[in-house]
Parts: structure tokens; C-alpha cells; sequence
């Protein structure tokens, strides 16, 4: 090979590192960017339920919550798993979830769960933490609605 030649050589294996290296860092920050979106549209979410529980004295039902992230649009936040019907009065703030939602990412940006607490706070949880949280938390009965549920999706 000439010396042109392994410039041209050298010249393509540049660009197309570089180019791999730019899809896969976008594809990472767009990950990051749908997940900050997702905790943004709980946050939103969080605040109507407050409010609601703050104006009637009790958390809103399934149906309220529903139609209210199809009116504000909240897509972000995919197949949301509301439990306020599987709540007791006894339950802990900070220590209840009241809304979840699974988010599964590849790359840098890990998959988790974006989770409402009866407290109000919102936060992202790995998977294995809040799989641990929620099995203390889920009776017989929600699981076996939820196994139901799910079969005839």
C-alpha cells in the first residue's frame, strides 16, 4: 500500500469510529432525556393526586388518575401501575409506593422504575431494589388481580 492509500484507510476508520461512537452517545442521552421526562410527568401526576387528596380528603381512583394522564398527554410514563385501591389508612408515607412504572432502557442509562411514594416524593429505583420493596408491600389479593389483569391484556 501506498502512503494515499493508508491515509484513505486511516481517514475511514476514523470517521466510522467516530460515527459509532456518536450513535451510541446519542442513544444514551436520549435514554437519559425519556427517563428525566418520565420522572417530570410523575412529578406532574404527583401533584394532581395531592391536590385531589388535599380538596375530597382521599386519594383519587384508578379511573381519575387515568383520564387525567390522558389529558395532560404523560406518555412518558408508559403502563402506570396506580395502588391506591390496595392502600390501607395505617400505611407508612414515606415507605408506601402509590404509583409505579417500569422503564426499560439499554445502554449507560440502567432499567428502573419511576416511583411514587404515598409521601408525594417521586424517585427513579433500580429494578432489584424496588422489586424487593413492593413484593413487602403487595398482599395476595393485588397480586392475583394483577395476574389477571395482565392475562387478559
Amino acid at each position: 500500500m501506498n502512503r494515499q492509500q493508508k491515509k484513505l484507510v486511516a481517514n475511514v476508520v476514523t470517521v466510522i469510529t467516530f460515527t459509532v461512537a456518536l450513535v451510541v452517545g446519542f442513544a444514551n442521552i436520549k435514554n437519559a432525556i425519556n427517563r428525566s421526562e418520565a420522572v417530570r410527568a410523575m412529578n406532574i401526576l404527583s401533584d394532581e393526586i395531592f391536590k385531589h387528596k388535599k380538596e375530597y380528603g382521599s386519594l383519587p381512583s384508578t379511573i381519575y388518575v387515568t383520564q387525567y394522564i390522558d389529558r395532560i398527554g404523560a406518555v412518558r410514563l408508559g403502563n402506570l401501575q396506580y395502588r391506591a385501591q390496595w392502600i390501607g389508612f395505617d400505611s407508612d408515607l414515606n415507605t408506601t409506593i402509590l404509583a409505579y412504572s417500569q422503564r426499560n432502557y439499554r445502554g449507560l442509562v440502567k432499567a428502573g422504575y419511576i416511583v411514587l411514594w404515598l409521601n408525594g416524593k417521586v424517585e427513579w429505583l433500580g429494578k432489584k431494589q424496588f422489586e424487593q420493596i413492593l413484593a413487602s408491600q403487595q398482599k395476595q389479593r393485588e397480586l392475583q388481580w394483577l395476574q389477571e389483569h395482565l392475562q387478559k391484556e
